[in-house]
């Protein structure tokens, strides 16, 4: 991943965006040698020629405000197109790493990645690249014109150009790694945020509201501290670039000024070289500074190259794909052992499960039951031992991808930004038939019959607070019509009212087809009956 990949991706809006900054250079140029040639006609007292390279200066002008709404447009189509493809692909990374890896970091950094990293990318990188470009063509135009003036003046342009491309290698390497860290302290501080406003309700309730304010402004003092930082050794470079900038604008007037007294030059010729030094050694400060800058973004691209260096390769025996073949529900953990932060929670630890009954798995908080769903749903990975799935044929089998054959649902489940519809279904087609008994199955169409766009209403718009138990409902909903053999339920009823649970427990665990996994701190001897086995993890841990 880095800019050229984008910019070769995306070839048909930047070679449109790419003509409209040469339209721009072409008109400065344009505008510097017709100014020139009116100049010198009208110290001639040649007034028809000097109305002539008015009109013209004139034209160029009107061009030129034509370039400047086509060229706006153009870059940010041609920058919008690239910055969507940068999130593409990193989603799409994202996409493969499974829960396990995706886990490793926090979700705010992958929303600082998506948001201000690639808001980065595009100012530091796409934006100034369109600089650079159009610096470049300008200082190309500029010594095309000063050759047509004399020639002798491409000899000290010579010298100061080499001079300004000298300067700025003293600050490129701090302007790296100022860039980089910024970067850091920025991603840091939207991690500091999320923090903090994700435990708003546990602050207030513990009078300790005020930490909220303290720890964003430490994180951001830290961030401006970075971003200071950046600025001024990038300050440091444009003072050193701009001084000699000066100085060479000056030279080259100096210079035109006595080619004109030697009758070498038009006085228009005098005139326009400063306009075109300007327009050569303003373009190499700001080429340079650009450069650095435009470099810095490299560190961004290497960081979501390597998204993928931290993530743990899963190791698969006995793998058999089966797309077109559900498990028949029956699997066995065999000497199975997991260490998380340092302490074993599952040591040579075996079980077998056999399809279509019904398991409550209990035991006291922190012993493993939700770690237990997360390692036969491959959300976990252990570091020793095997889980073997049986299909059909009674052969067993490891499996990469239950996707197909493991519904699994918890108490912390997310429900998306979008309609009902989809956040039963997530895009699959499913009869309209099948919704509606599913809804009456855990009590939420007469709640949806209310709404005034039905299964169509946008979750996150609606009026009405989505409260715990109808989320943990929709869940169960999608739960069921997912109809896949094995299902593995951590806490998915405990928000809901007393009686519905009860009879929302009922209908899972007398579905004779399914193989169900249910952890629940809510059991009572009336469920208790349902189950065929109650696995109590104290005693097997």
């Amino acid at each position: 991943m880095n800019i050229r990949t984008y910019l070769i991706r995306c070839k048909k809006e930047n070679l449109i965006w790419l003509f409209w900054i040469f339209i721009n250079s072409l008109c400065v140029f344009l505008n510097g040698m017709l100014s020139a040639r009116a100049i010198t006609t009208l110290v001639n007292f040649n007034l028809r020629e000097f109305i002539i390279y008015s009109t013209a200066i004139l034209l160029v002008n009107i061009l030129w405000v034509v370039q400047i709404y086509q060229g706006s447009k153009a870059n940010e189509k041609a920058i919008q197109a690239m910055c969507n493809e940068i999130r593409k692909d990193i989603s799409l990374k994202l996409e493969e790493a499974g829960i396990e890896n995706y886990e490793k970091k926090n979700k705010s950094t992958y929303l600082s990645w998506m948001t201000n990293d690639i808001e980065t990318i595009s100012d530091l990188g796409f934006e100034t690249l369109e600089l650079m470009l159009m610096q470049s063509l300008n200082i190309f135009f500029a010594i095309i014109a000063f050759l047509s003036f004399h020639f002798s003046l491409l000899f000290t342009i010579t010298v100061f150009f080499i001079t300004m491309i000298k300067l700025p290698k003293i600050f490129t390497s701090k302007l790296d790694k100022n860039a980089l860290i910024f970067s850091e302290k920025n991603e840091e501080l939207v991690q500091a945020v999320d923090d903090v406003l994700s435990g708003y309700r546990n602050l207030k309730n513990n009078n300790k509201i005020s930490f909220m304010t303290s720890k964003i402004i430490s994180f951001a003092n830290r961030y401006s501290v970075a971003k200071i930082n950046y600025a001024k050794t990038l300050g440091g470079l444009m003072a050193v670039q701009n001084g000699t900038s000066f100085i060479s604008q000056i030279t080259i007037l100096i210079h035109a000024g006595c080619l004109y007294f030697l009758k070498l030059i038009p006085l228009g010729g005098v005139s326009s070289s400063q306009y075109f030094s300007s327009i050569i050694f303003a373009g190499l400060t700001g080429l340079t500074a650009n450069y650095a800058e435009f470099k810095s973004v490299n560190k961004i691209f290497e960081k979501f190259e390597n998204i993928d260096s931290e993530w743990s390769e899963v190791e698969v025996n006995n793998s058999l794909s089966i797309e077109s073949e559900k498990l028949k529900g029956s699997f066995i953990l065999d000497n199975i052992s997991l260490e998380r932060s340092n302490s074993s929670i599952f040591s040579d630890f075996s079980l077998e499960f056999y399809a279509n009954r019904k398991y409550a798995i209990i035991g006291k908080s922190g012993i493993g039951k939700s770690t237990l769903l997360k390692i036969i749903n491959q959300e976990l990975h252990p570091s020793k031992g095997n889980i073997y799935f049986v299909n059909n044929n009674a052969e067993k089998f490891s499996l990469t991808n239950l996707q197909e054959s493991i519904s699994y649902i918890s108490s912390d489940d997310h429900i998306f930004n979008e309609s009902i519809i989809f956040n039963l279904t997530l895009g699959k087609s499913i009869p309209k038939a099948d919704i509606d008994n599913v809804l009456e199955r855990v009590y939420l169409k007469e709640w949806i019959d209310t709404l005034p766009q039905g299964l169509d209403t946008i979750l996150s718009q609606t009026k009405i607070d989505i409260s715990s138990g109808q989320k943990q409902r929709i869940m169960l909903a999608r739960l069921f019509l997912e109809d896949k053999p094995i299902w593995l339920i951590d806490e998915g009823t405990s928000a809901i009212d007393e009686q519905i649970r009860k009879e929302i427990e009922r209908d899972i665990l007398k579905d004779r087809g399914k193989t169900v996994l249910f952890v629940t701190h809510h059991l009572n001897n009336e469920i208790t009956s349902l189950f065929d086995e109650c696995i109590d993890l104290n005693d097997l841990v």
